[in-house]
């Protein structure tokens, strides 16, 4: 679920958004609130976004340890916007991803603990559609809040002492 903030209405009240910026935010927004399995109505036939961040966690860990992310990961999960800005083509947002830990997440088994992380986003949009998107996660902070900084230590390079 997406929350909507006061930083989404200030950046809709802009005097010097185009109609077409506007709609690129609410277009945004849309993609951002509904269920991975619908987003595809919003996006250019084969769209594929690049993701750099949670899904990097994948190669740290064993191999075959799981699925990425699905809605069971986070089931209580919402998106606070924090910040959004359009111009021309492109909407950048940063949000703050909360919930709590209940289902594979990228190879990590459920630990039941409170998340907390940022994500920043950029999306191109071409006629009225999602054309590109981009998607950077705080990894660090996610790595240290499911308390995995210890285990992921040697995957990381990190001296071990004997």
């Amino acid at each position: 679920m997406i929350t909507h903030t006061d930083a989404v209405a200030a950046a809709l009240d802009d005097p010097a958004l185009t109609d077409r910026e506007r709609a690129n935010i609410a277009l945004v927004q849309t993609f951002r609130s509904v269920p991975f399995a619908e987003r595809a109505r919003y996006t250019v036939p084969g769209f594929k976004p690049s993701r750099i961040g949670m899904a990097g966690l994948a190669a740290l860990l064993p191999a075959g340890s799981g699925p990425g992310y699905t809605a069971a990961s986070i089931p209580d999960r919402t998106d606070r916007i924090t910040d959004i800005l359009a111009h021309g083509d492109r909407v950048w947002a940063t949000w703050l991803i909360e919930g709590t830990h209940e289902g594979p997440l990228y190879g990590v088994a459920p630990t039941g603990r409170r998340l907390s992380v940022l994500e920043v986003g950029q999306w191109r949009i071409r006629n009225g559609l999602i054309a590109e998107a981009w998607f950077f996660v705080d990894e660090f902070a996610l790595l240290s809040q499911l308390g995995l900084l210890d285990r992921l230590g040697p995957a990381l390079g990190a001296e071990t002492e004997s």
